[in-house]
């Protein structure tokens, strides 16, 4: 699910340029776009904007279409912690996914996880939520290559085409 920005976001960074770090973080913003979709879709710019908007607190930073593009795109740099937080708490990850390798690392896995359930329709799965939650990245890997190999026996229902979704 690598596209050419994300392929570009991480030849920038490891070339170590000077934008690596607007690159980087350009890299994780479009890794949420692409896994944390409870709509069953990629939010839109918009939604997350208005998302933000509707949760905002007093005091909470404003953040409009235009930036969100700019950061996801690499296109703008030095985001301010609370538009970091913002956007965190949209996608609910914590603040620390955006700067921190590890933190990134553990949520990143744990997103892909839940996207294999969801795509394989794995519900059962979802009761042992917690011990995943403490697993290691390998561990959580190591869980979503084993959903991800039950897709692909015969007579799974996504080797017989798309699940009918509930009204």
């Amino acid at each position: 699910m690598i596209d050419e920005a994300q392929e570009s976001s991480a030849d920038a960074v490891a070339e170590g340029s000077p934008d690596a770090a607007v690159a980087l973080l350009a890299r994780r913003i479009e890794y949420l776009f692409a896994y944390v979709q409870p709509l069953g879709r990629r939010y839109t710019l918009q939604e997350v904007v208005d998302g933000i908007k509707d949760a905002a607190g007093p005091g909470d930073p404003k953040l409009s279409v235009g930036r969100l593009w700019a950061l996801a795109k690499g296109k703008a740099d030095n985001p301010t912690v609370g538009t970091l937080r913002v956007l965190g708490e949209f996608f609910g990850v914590p603040l620390a996914y955006f700067i921190d390798d590890e933190v990134e690392a553990r949520v990143s896995a744990q997103l892909a996880l839940i996207a294999a359930m969801r795509a394989n329709d794995v519900r059962s799965v979802a009761l042992r939520a917690a011990a995943v939650a403490t697993m290691s990245t390998q561990g959580i890997e190591a869980v979503r290559s084993l959903i991800e190999q039950g897709d692909a026996r015969p007579g799974s229902r996504s080797a017989e085409g798309p699940a009918p979704t509930a009204p």
